[in-house]
């Protein structure tokens, strides 16, 4: 029977191996990566992805907190990231075949079809707020909807919290474009400088049943800081994309099982797990509604494994895909 990190299965997405992306201890003692986002040229806030191109930090894959993932047609999620001088531009392309966002209360649009943004000047910190934004497409509530929740503790004026955000929609799902001030955190937009971020995305086909994917595979943002991702802004140059999701849970004797689900076009293709230079397991991505998935169980290691880097068997030479990050086991 698995005891599951934290009570509960955690799904961890996969983070692309690349000298932009490492693991590296902040001044705090924190080891989680580090995100590099780069700085973006002439954005206009308008729902579209024109003006993106192939540029920002691409995040490809999401899953929910037990390593589950909906059938693409159904329910598929991406997201960009970039900055300016004015904010974090994030840009998000949502697949839904059923839009539904019942929420009368602004305070309530979490529980419908909806994005969930939440920044904070650091891991851990006390100073945070969320966004949650409700694209309206549902021809109930057929207008962008947002609602801004402010954590930010201690004494002192706090500048009034505001959000940009347009959106554009289509028969298979929508495309949300939003700008989250610096100004709302106080923090200097200049190269080098490290927050944190978490983005939650909601579907819901019937009320009261919601399923959310999690960037950071921990919920409760709102109330816990450390469950959000290290951000670093960059020049031009962003870490490479994540682009698979994976599930891991640790047992009470450490044993460790990790499910990876990835793009369909990765079925029938061999993933090498690797610990430094030696390989712990090797397996093969399989079909899986839509995706591509597969899953494998490993023994306690000693020492611990901190992380695992994934590589994509590629024949002659092995083709780099990502890092996972192995929890500790509760104490």
């Amino acid at each position: 029977m698995l005891l599951c990190f934290n009570r509960f299965t955690v799904c961890l997405a996969v983070l692309v191996a690349a000298p932009m992306l490492t693991l590296e201890r902040g001044v705090a003692g924190d080891s989680s990566p580090v995100f590099d986002i780069p700085k973006l040229a002439d954005m206009k806030i308008d729902g579209k992805a024109d003006d993106w191109g192939d540029k920002g930090f691409r995040v490809e894959g999401l899953c929910d907190v037990a390593g589950r993932a909906r059938p693409p047609a159904d329910f598929d999620v991406a997201f960009r990231l970039g900055w300016n001088d004015a904010g974090l531009l994030v840009l998000v392309t949502v697949t839904d075949d059923i839009p539904l966002e019942p929420a009368e209360k602004p305070e309530d649009l979490w529980q419908g079809d909806s994005i969930e943004f939440f920044v904070a000047t650091e891991r851990g910190a006390d100073k945070s707020y969320q966004v949650v934004v409700a694209p309206g497409r549902d021809p109930k509530k057929p207008e962008l909807r947002s609602n801004i929740s402010d954590y930010r503790k201690g004494e002192g004026k706090k500048e009034k919290l505001t959000v940009e955000a347009a959106r554009t929609i289509n028969d298979k799902g929508y495309v949300l474009e939003v700008l989250l001030p610096w100004k709302n955190l106080g923090l200097e937009p200049k190269e080098g400088v490290e927050f944190a971020f978490q983005l939650y995305a909601n579907d819901v086909d019937k009320e009261n049943e919601r399923y959310q994917a999690l960037w950071y595979p921990r919920p409760d943002a709102h109330s816990d800081t450390h469950n959000t991702q290290r951000i670093r802004l960059a020049g031009d140059k962003a870490s490479l994309p994540e682009i698979v999701a994976t599930s891991v849970a640790v047992d009470a004797d450490g044993k460790i099982e990790i499910t990876l689900i990835a793009p369909e076009s990765y079925n029938n293709r061999i993933i090498n797990l690797m610990n430094g230079a030696e390989k712990v397991s090797q397996l093969t991505l399989n079909a899986l509604g839509g995706r591509a998935s597969a899953k494998v169980s490993l023994p306690k290691a000693t020492p611990p494994f901190g992380s695992l880097i994934i590589n994509l068997d590629a024949g002659k030479h092995y083709e780099p895909l990502g890092t996972i990050v192995i929890p500790e086991q509760p104490k």
